[in-house]
């Protein structure tokens, strides 16, 4: 289990799930310290923003296993 955590694989999975607790913890502190709360219009484009960035992130991992397997390391 710890070889898989400390591969290379495994931490862009664990930084992944960190940026969404930080995201989720986020917008949970958002909620509660604007005035009346986020408006569907701003959750949406934090959301929005988030997954785009999400996508370039699982995008970039992709590459990097299949140079990865390319190569003969």
């Amino acid at each position: 289990m710890r070889e898989r955590l400390t591969s290379d694989l495994g931490v862009y999975a664990l930084s992944g799930l960190f940026s969404l607790v930080v995201f989720v913890f986020a917008l949970w502190l958002l909620s509660r310290t604007v005035p009346g709360g986020l408006a569907s219009r701003q959750l949406g484009g934090l959301v929005v923003g988030y997954l785009l960035f999400v996508g370039v992130y699982t995008t970039a991992w992709f590459i990097y296993t299949g140079i990865d397997s390319r190569e003969k390391v």
